[in-house]
């Protein structure tokens, strides 16, 4: 069985090719592995513009969702992480390692994948790892990601428990004729309910569309009802090579009249309009 490799680069300097190698590739025909440097990740933010940087980051994240799926690797959280899984299709092609290096927009590239003698395994990974990427592995620290919701309380902490529930069930006998129960993210009141939503444009299909028309139904019931309202629904653009359907969904969100759609990257707008308005959680407006 042939097993190949591909180094991921930076391009520091794209007009004269400076490049630092990140991240490695290992497969064949049934499994791959990948890992990149936490080190040169860190180097390359001080060396690239804030949107290359981020494309860097979208790039090597794609990777990490294709091989995560369903068996991970992982000795210690603060410790070298590897991404192993099964290949079921010909993600981890030439054509697809091509495609990903033309999408970067000239801030990354891949190597043309090269045939190696070496049997496909962790500690070979390793090893490779070592000798063309990087041989500072063991402290690699690895940030968890996080979905749109627990971002934001990380983000704001004990102020946005001063405005909001958390995880709050919305049934009929809050909101007359209501059919299904609505979970919300993050539940307010001042003269009228104040509903944060996320959703993860990154779940399977189904998912984010039952997330978003549980939500639609929930504030069409309030239209319906001529009670008022104040929304949110708080969403990241996914990549849309990676989540086709995912990302035609976000378009028709952000670009809908019925849901007030809110960027990720502006939710601090649930805290604003939560301090002006004078929001505190739904349950103690209740007592």
């Amino acid at each position: 069985m042939i097993t190949q490799y591909s180094i991921l680069s930076v391009l520091i300097r794209p007009e004269i090719q400076e490049k630092i190698s990140i991240g490695l590739l290992l497969f064949d025909t049934n499994d791959v592995y990948f890992s990149f440097s936490k080190n040169k990740l860190q180097v390359s933010k001080e060396l690239l513009s804030n949107s290359s940087y981020k494309i860097l980051r979208e790039i090597l994240e794609s990777i990490e969702r294709k091989v995560e799926t369903d068996n991970l690797k992982l000795s210690d959280k603060k410790k070298f992480k590897i991404y192993k899984n099964r290949i079921t299709d010909n993600t981890f092609s030439t054509s697809y390692i091509s495609y990903l290096s033309k999408y970067s927009n000239n801030v990354i590239s891949f190597t043309n994948p090269k045939e190696i003698y070496l049997e496909i395994n962790s500690q070979n990974f390793s090893s490779l790892f070592k000798k063309y990427i990087d041989d500072i592995i063991e402290t690699a620290e690895v940030e968890p990601k996080q979905k749109p919701v627990e971002y934001i309380k990380t983000q704001f902490g004990e102020k946005i428990k001063e405005h909001y529930d958390f995880n709050k069930e919305v049934t009929h006998e809050q909101v007359q004729n209501l059919i299904a129960p609505v979970r919300i993210d993050f539940a307010g009141r001042n003269e009228i309910d104040v509903y944060a939503q996320t959703v993860d444009m990154e779940a399977g299909a189904g998912t984010v569309a039952n997330h978003i028309n549980a939500f639609v139904q929930l504030k069409t019931t309030y239209t319906k009802n001529n009670i008022a309202m104040k929304d949110f629904f708080i969403a990241k653009e996914p990549a849309r090579e990676l989540f086709p359907k995912q990302h035609d969904m976000w378009n028709q969100l952000r670009n809908s009249d019925i849901l007030n759609y809110l960027d990720l990257s502006e939710c601090e707008a649930i805290i604003t309009y939560a301090e002006q308005h004078g929001v505190v959680p739904i349950t103690k407006s209740a007592e």
